[in-house]
């Protein structure tokens, strides 16, 4: 019998701690989240959804419940307190709210709330000494944390759950839902679609001189402006309201004019320029790069740093290779400073270790005392353990440990060089032209990156002549702001106060589950559901959960309950007054859509099969994403009727139980009668839409062709039955 009782989530991090706190210590697991908020039985008009809200009283009462899944084990460690008796018991969930919500959950569940031996350990990173001090040093449950994480979880709530119906029903389309985050995340998306619609394309030219120098030497410049009149030809976004180049009979009388022009070099300047490294991953910032440079989801990033910071198993032992991965923090101890130090000296060069860099965080609502995101052992090298891990966790990793390492590098120096060229013309009129050249003086922290960009700079001297050998003119038109990708968004989110580091992922997930946005080719596109479920909920919670301004203000206030500055149940009655006020009027229009008592329906319903904004190659209809039953039934290559062979678009894939029969549908809405059914639906199998450039295009021929040949044989089979 151990003297000692050890609760922590995982089996896998039960195991990494019972290596290292030796044979005193007994640890096992609670696997996760135990309970959660009751919700409402079918037909019981009785019961509630988790919680009862007194706002006379300003008074929350909270009803938890077991989870199915954690029952047994529940059972099984209050079996073994019964039966062992130990002197003290360590809850030991991660170092967050949720953490602290869990031990919380582990003991009001057990009995053992006021025990004077059970006791709250906290760690940032699964290693033997910070283990060690953890429990020497153990504390009680931060009961504000606490209350934190309930004003949170019951607001999540009452927005989930009471807009669900009604806004379902204003919509007229089931199994909608909108969530006190998942809301203002949204508006983000709709607001910028809004932007990208009512943008109106300008046309411009821009104009590029190929020139050679004296040493036959070729080289490019770009027009920038007429030195006598001003003009400066290069299109400024902030400035699209004039254009210098408009169209292409003013690029023409350019052209004309240039080719009767003297070129010569009027001045060459050269700069250094320094480029300093990144301060260490925090939870959102590790999203983005891992989006951005690895293609891979928010989501699937917090599973991968999860199973890096819990420990791979390795034969008898755990390699914990991480701290813990949800963190506001850019700060690094003195411990991993030091032993960065060291290998920054002993692999690079003294040349290249800057000496200790700190960095501060400037974000909203920053909170959270942990560590950055970084290796628990500098010297675990991705190359060192890659035969331990995945692909997708070794490459997490090093994208890690490389942005820890590069932060206590010297900056990178390099030289950036420009010429400026005037050429003039029989009419003495004098235009502008420049081009501009870097070169790496110094590596300092990119030495680890595998790129080498430096551009070569044709040998040029003030006053050199240069000749005219051909000019390229080009017709463009003024962009829109891009759509949002997952990290772009994210960084949105995070900029304006929205959500925490541990909710950006399930926020993304969650209104891609209900269909108001779709991700296409990584950018976020805002599906007509998306546009409805804004057009319904904007006017009525426009100032409400809806709002940036309102969540961002939400969240400052929840920070204020977790630091124990406010009392969580008046701030949930606060909340709440004012959403039942507001979620009636949208009752309302739910009601009248049905009813018939309005003459018109408040919101437009002609929504149902999801249609996007992106338009079939061939019929030019919306293309839609649809799933559900049809989906279901649909095996293999099995397709009704394609009308339109060149309709291929990356989706989302659809799970199922089997990966290979996995994919996603395309429609066209040009086929579907008054009643919502069409024959113009085709499966699109896994390797369409999982493979990218060349193979992605060979596999959509051979998906053509499958199609083909199969209208084919049905052709022939129809005829021979005839």
């Amino acid at each position: 019998m151990s003297k000692n009782l050890v609760i922590v989530e995982s089996p896998v991090k039960a195991k990494a701690l019972q290596n290292f706190l030796g044979k005193d210590y007994s640890v096992v697991a609670s696997y996760g989240h135990i309970r959660d908020l009751t919700t409402k039985k079918w037909g019981d008009k009785e019961s509630n959804n988790g919680y009862e809200i007194d706002i006379p009283k300003t008074a929350v009462k909270l009803n938890w419940a077991v989870e199915k899944r954690s029952k047994k084990y529940i059972q099984e460690i209050s079996k073994i307190i019964k039966k062992d008796k130990p002197e003290s018991i360590y809850l030991a969930s991660d170092p967050d709210r949720e953490g602290e919500a869990i031990s919380w959950h582990l003991a009001d569940e057990l009995s053992l709330l006021g025990e004077k031996n059970v006791n709250r350990v906290v760690f940032h990173e699964i290693t033997k000494n910070a283990i060690v001090d953890s429990f020497k040093n153990p504390k009680k449950i931060d009961m504000n944390l606490v209350d934190g994480y309930k004003a949170r979880r019951v607001m999540d709530r009452i927005v989930g759950f009471e807009t669900s119906a009604p806004l379902s029903s204003a919509i007229r389309v089931g199994g909608r839902a909108t969530g006190r985050v998942q809301g203002p995340s949204l508006l983000i998306v709709h607001d910028r679609e809004n932007e990208i619609k009512a943008h109106k394309a300008l046309e411009y030219w821009s104009i590029n001189i190929n020139l050679s120098s004296k040493d036959k030497i070729d080289f490019q410049v770009q027009l920038k402006g007429n030195k006598q009149k001003k003009d400066f030809y290069l299109f400024d976004i902030k400035k699209d309201t004039k254009i210098p180049i408009p169209n292409e009979d003013s690029a023409k009388e350019l052209e004309i004019n240039l080719n009767k022009s003297d070129f010569k070099v009027t001045s060459i300047s050269s700069n250094e320029f320094k480029s300093k490294p990144r301060a260490p991953f925090i939870t959102s910032t590790l999203q983005q790069s891992a989006s951005s440079e690895l293609r891979i989801s928010p989501r699937r990033t917090m599973e991968i740093a999860q199973e890096l910071f819990r420990g791979i198993e390795s034969g008898d032992k755990v390699l914990n290779l991480i701290t813990y991965m949800r963190t506001d923090s850019t700060f690094l101890s003195d411990d991993i400073l030091e032993s960065t130090g060291k290998y920054i000296n002993g692999k690079f060069g003294e040349e290249y270790y800057e000496g200790v860099r700190t960095y501060s965080r400037k974000s909203k609502n920053s909170q959270e005392a942990h560590e950055a995101i970084r290796p628990t052992d500098i010297n675990n090298s991705p190359e060192k353990i890659k035969n331990k891990l995945s692909d997708q966790q070794y490459n997490l990793y090093k994208l890690i440990w490389q942005r820890t390492v590069a932060s206590q590098m010297r900056d990178s120096i390099t030289e950036r060089t420009n010429v400026n060229i005037e050429a003039k013309d029989n009419n003495n009129e004098l235009y502008l032209m420049d081009a501009g050249y870097s070169k790496t003086i110094f590596k300092g922290f990119k030495i680890l990156e595998d790129s080498d960009k430096d551009e070569i700079a044709p040998l040029l001297k003030i006053g050199d002549k240069v000749n005219l050998k051909s000019i390229e003119k080009k017709q463009n038109f003024t962009k829109p702001k891009n759509r949002f990708s997952e990290a772009s968004l994210i960084k949105e989110l995070e900029t304006s106060g929205i959500g925490r580091p541990s909710t950006y992922a399930s926020i993304l997930d969650r209104i891609q589950h209900h269909k108001a946005i779709i991700i296409v080719r990584r950018g976020i596109h805002r599906t007509n559901v998306g546009k409805t479920m804004m057009n319904a909920l904007q006017p009525i919670f426009g100032d409400h959960f809806i709002s940036l301004e309102f969540t961002s203000e939400m969240e400052k206030k929840l920070d204020e309950i977790a630091d124990g500055t406010l009392n969580w149940e008046k701030v949930v009655c606060d909340f709440y007054e004012n959403f039942s006020d507001k979620l009636s009027k949208l009752k309302k229009i739910g009601e009248n859509n049905f009813s018939g008592d309005s003459e018109k329906p408040s919101i437009d319903p002609s929504i149902s099969h999801h249609f996007t904004d992106i338009h079939c190659p061939k019929c030019s209809g919306q293309v839609e994403l649809c799933g559900g039953e049809d989906f279901d039934r649909t095996e293999g290559l099995r397709e009704r009727s394609h009308n339109c062979e060149q309709m291929h678009m990356k989706w989302i894939p659809i799970k199922k139980k089997s990966a290979k029969d996995d994919g996603a549908f395309l429609g066209c809405e040009k086929n579907y009668d008054q009643k919502g059914r069409t024959d113009h639906k085709s499966y699109l199998p896994e390797k369409c839409w999982t493979s990218i450039g060349r193979n992605r295009k060979n596999n959509l021929e051979y998906f053509n062709e499958a199609i083909l040949s199969k209208n084919k044989k049905e052709a022939i089979s129809s005829k021979d039955k005839k």
